[in-house]
């Protein structure tokens, strides 16, 4: 039996109250997504009962989904926090909706010099990376002097730690990312470092609910329980129960086998990288699909290349399982297998057995119904 709660806390992490009653006869009273796809920004949608204080509700307030597995205390499902960034209010009812606190990471520009060496950086592990452009624009190591403008409540360590670095992910290079976004920049690392063969990630979790931490995950943010590699694995599949109404979709519509980036300069001095699979163009007479990736800030050969090289590898087929999960003795959301976990699907009609990685968990309750929903995307 899986159990609900949400926790309300006001901006600064200080607890409020307790709803535990969802229900709303037209769906779900409590519905939240949590995302670890890079550059993902989950949500959380609650609708609180008839008469619950609306003080309890403002920008920014924090909301934390409490989850009880068969009479256990509840814990912060996927440690995900969720900031309030609009409230509804009809004469029937009351819509809060809030962002998972990846949001945090689009709150910053890279607001530096172009030549500084605080967008230009040599080849290091793209974790490290990550964590030092944040500890940079909205951690304790901000450069009040250098940066562009005021810097007050630019520093948010007191709320949000960066973990410590562990040189993790491939080594990879920074440059010409002056005033993108923080959000943009490390997902593009991220992307850049698995074309580079490093699967990595980065999510603003709980520590608790009044102080956050943005920690980088490799190779998978769970663990590998995938069937032939890990000792008790998990397959989800309609036979075994622990899915149910599951669909696979095979995609190539966003596919692409040649990739021309075009980096800084004009006309025929322009600045310009490709990158091309030779395989997957020749498995159809019209394998060649040819995309351009605007790119213009970037001056230096190397960093285009990856551009192209990242590009090319988000350009390949797609295959992603979506499906209800079902909670199993053996395979319960939370004590065998969670967000982030790579596993191994079925799907019995097509005979497909391949491994993914758990990327989105969705929750939905109210109406007299509680429902989970997966997204896993084939490795």
């Amino acid at each position: 039996m899986i159990d609900y709660v949400a926790y309300l806390f006001d901006p600064f992490g200080r607890y409020r109250t307790t709803i535990s009653q969802f229900i709303d006869a037209d769906g779900a009273a409590l519905d939240y997504t949590v995302s670890c796809v890079p550059g993902a920004v989950g949500e959380c949608v609650l609708t609180p009962p008839l008469g619950t204080d609306p003080s309890l509700f403002v920008q920014d307030g924090r909301i934390a989904i409490g989850r009880s597995i068969n009479g256990r205390a509840p814990v912060i499902d996927m440690q995900a926090i969720f900031l309030i960034k609009e409230i509804e209010d009809s004469a029937t009812s009351t819509i809060v909706r809030a962002a998972h606190t990846n949001c945090l990471l689009h709150t910053r520009t890279i607001n530096y010099p172009a030549d500084s060496a605080y967008v230009q950086r040599a080849a290091a592990p793209a974790d490290d990376q990550i964590k030092a452009l944040a500890r940079e624009n909205l951690g304790s190591l901000i450069n009040t002097g250098l940066r562009y403008g005021v810097e007050t409540q630019a520093d948010l360590s007191a709320y949000l730690q960066i973990a410590p670095d562990l040189a993790q992910g491939a080594s990879v290079p920074v440059a010409d990312i002056a005033q993108r976004t923080l959000g943009e920049v490390i997902r593009d690392l991220c992307a850049q470092s698995a074309t580079a063969g490093t699967y990595l990630t980065a999510m603003v979790e709980a520590i608790t609910p009044a102080l956050l931490e943005l920690r980088t995950y490799a190779g998978q943010r769970g663990l590998d329980r995938r069937a032939g590699v890990a000792v008790r694995p998990i397959v989800l599949s309609e036979a075994t129960g622990t899915v149910e109404n599951v669909k696979v979709i095979r995609a190539w519509r966003q596919a692409a086998t040649f990739v021309i980036a075009g980096g800084a300069g004009e006309s025929s001095d322009r600045l310009i990288a490709t990158a091309f699979d030779a395989v997957r163009a020749a498995a159809s007479p019209f394998g060649r699909v040819e995309r351009f990736v605007e790119s213009s800030d970037t001056d230096t050969p190397a960093v285009l290349q990856g551009v192209a090289d990242a590009a090319l590898r988000q350009a390949r087929e797609t295959r992603v399982l979506t499906a209800d999960l079902r909670e199993t003795d053996g395979a319960t959301r939370g004590l065998h297998y969670d967000l982030g976990d790579v596993l191994t699907v079925e799907h019995a009609r097509t005979q497909q057995q391949f491994d993914a990685r758990l990327d989105v968990v969705r929750v939905s309750v109210g109406g007299g119904q509680r429902r989970s929903q997966a997204a896993l995307r084939s490795l």
